[in-house]
């Protein structure tokens, strides 16, 4: 009975992780459509809070293992390439699509990033992908056809540019899942998210100089901002891991991708965008695809950072 509640509360916890990521989307698309704050500002002081969050729970919670990590060359090339490739290039790419395409069809085209993780294993293991695999892949282009072309395959139904960034996204996402799968091994979630973080923070902070774009929210938009920082990042986070504890990474893996469906779902409540039944029946799709692909190995080690970028 015991191991049932618990069960039921990483599930519920996972779930709410899973919302909260697509709450957290729609935040975005506020702050960039109603008062006009760029994706490069949006994304500097995203990543300056989730550095320190994560530093922070670091310093309090796996300091020898932040340091053993800080030492190793290897792992730390791993780490670099996860900040860069990984959370800064998902977050970029993936605010630019929100703000093309609306936070629903990004973060469904993010998820095709799952096929290219399950294709890279493929590749190196030297072998074709499984029935269930390939069913998964066929899942994942019927849903990007129907969510771009709405049904009628002789025209784009969203702007060229959300395509394109969310296809980015796709890749970075790839990227995510598979650099920092060894150091993740060795030293676990939150020294290297922490570390990640810190790197990513530093990055954009350096390239996109947020202090010279003139910021002035109400508080309406500083609440948005909040829920970005707060709900998005550290309930998130905390949310995920909780359900990874209890309900294990593989059953929660899978709950989160209710991501984008519920992104779909609080934009037409809060933000009124209209959910047509080509959008509804591509979300199916790619979240058909997320439950084909996503019993692997390699997907138990992933999942435990991923609160950290969205």
């Amino acid at each position: 009975m015991a191991r049932r509640g618990h069960v039921l509360r990483g599930t519920l916890c996972a779930l709410l992780g899973g919302v909260s990521w697509g709450f957290s989307a729609n935040c975005a698309e506020v702050l960039m459509g109603d008062y006009g704050v760029s994706v490069e500002w949006i994304s500097c002081v995203r990543l300056a809070c989730a550095a320190v969050f994560f530093a922070g729970l670091a310093l309090a919670r796996s300091r020898r293992a932040l340091a053993g990590l800080a030492t190793d060359r290897p792992a730390l090339a791993r780490v670099a390439g996860f900040a860069l490739l990984g959370i800064l290039l998902t977050q970029v790419s993936y605010l630019s699509a929100i703000r093309f395409a609306g936070a629903g069809p990004a973060l469904l085209l993010e998820q095709l990033g799952l096929v290219l993780v399950m294709l890279f294993a493929c590749v190196t293991a030297h072998r074709l992908p499984s029935v269930r695999e390939g069913a998964g892949l066929a899942f994942a282009l019927v849903g990007v056809v129907l969510i771009a072309t709405q049904g009628d395959l002789g025209s784009l139904a969203m702007p060229p540019e959300g395509l394109a960034w969310g296809l980015v996204s796709a890749v970075a996402l790839a990227f995510y899942n598979l650099m920092p799968v060894r150091p993740l091994a060795r030293y676990g979630a939150i020294p290297v998210t922490a570390l990640a973080m810190v790197m990513a923070a530093i990055a954009s902070l350096v390239c996109f100089r947020p202090w010279e774009e003139a910021v002035s929210l109400p508080p309406a938009g500083w609440a948005v901002l909040a829920g970005i920082v707060v709900v998005g990042t550290v309930v998130a986070y905390l949310l995920f891991v909780q359900g990874i504890k209890d309900a294990g990474p593989v059953r929660a893996g899978m709950l989160g991708s209710v991501e984008p469906v519920s992104a779909l779902v609080i934009s037409a409540l809060w933000l009124g965008t209209p959910v047509s039944g080509w959008d509804a029946a591509g979300a199916a799709a790619i979240v058909a695809m997320v439950c084909l692909i996503a019993q692997r190995p390699r997907r138990a080690a992933t999942p435990v950072g991923e609160g950290a970028t969205r």
